[in-house]
């Protein structure tokens, strides 16, 4: 007596779905990301900008979490003219303001700039003739970045009353 193996002309779908999937999964492997050259925050910051918008913070709220719990957008009220502009020049590292609305929130319209870290920054400082300004960076200022994002400090001696964000649009 000869044992006969049948083999099965079909494949049941089970079995399909199953090689489909196994052979999908190992021929997608995910290919490395590069994050690319650092970006220069001199080269980002330069150039002139024009500001767009006003957060106001009230920082003096007991019962916010965080700083943006008391976020007021202040745009229509403090921009009501022309708004200001600041343009920054990389290799001299001046810069200098266009007078407009939010020019308040400077001391002085002409002068030199420098980041508290050239790769890593987390303030900008102007400094003139009255002493330098410290502006916290709310973002990095890439060369790509359509934005610069700087926090203004309004100090009533030693205590900070209110802090602005102001938005700036690169030009």
């Amino acid at each position: 007596m000869v044992a006969s193996f049948s083999s099965p002309k079909t494949i049941t779908p089970a079995i399909f779905f199953a090689l489909v999937l196994s052979i999908s999964v190992l021929a997608c492997k995910p290919e490395p990301r590069e994050l690319g050259p650092r970006a220069n925050q001199s080269e980002g910051i330069n150039g002139t900008w024009v500001l767009t918008k006003i957060d106001q913070i009230d920082v003096n709220v007991e019962l916010a979490f965080q700083e943006s719990d008391t976020l007021l957008d202040v745009t229509q009220a403090m921009l009501t003219s022309a708004p200001m502009e600041i343009s920054f020049d990389k290799t001299s590292k001046n810069f200098e303001i266009t007078s407009g609305a939010g020019s308040e929130f400077f001391g002085n319209t002409m002068g030199s700039w420098e980041f508290d870290n050239d790769d890593y920054p987390s303030y900008l400082q102007l400094n003139n003739p009255f002493g330098p300004q410290i502006y916290s960076l709310i973002r990095p200022v890439r060369p790509q970045d359509a934005y610069l994002a700087i926090k203004y400090n309004k100090m009533c001696g030693s205590d900070r009353t209110v802090s602005y964000h102001l938005w700036f649009v690169r030009k």
